[in-house]
């Protein structure tokens, strides 16, 4: 496999230039590529969750939907989707 010293994103719109980007969304995936080039996705909230969890800065995380975004900063990406799916639940609750 080969091995990336660094990814570029350069022409990717970034994450953090979404206000309330929509994580838990159905229609959202997440893609991750490590510094091994190993790629996974995510689609539930536990996957989204998961994948979140192992990511760091070396990785590509990619979200996907309508459009691709690069993650550009993976701790808010996992407090978004811990305050959506914290949303969520309030509004279900009613």
């Amino acid at each position: 496999m080969p091995r990336f010293a660094l990814f570029d994103v350069d022409g990717l719109r970034k994450s953090s230039t979404v206000e309330d980007f929509p994580w838990s969304e159905t229609d959202v995936t997440l893609i991750r590529v490590d510094a091994k080039g190993v790629v996974r996705q995510a689609k539930s909230l536990t996957e989204k969750h998961s994948l979140l969890a192992v990511a760091s800065d070396k990785d590509l995380v990619l979200a996907t939907g309508p459009e691709v975004f690069a993650v550009d900063d993976i701790a808010a990406a996992r407090a978004a989707l811990r305050a959506s799916v914290a949303r969520e639940v309030l509004s279900a609750r009613g």
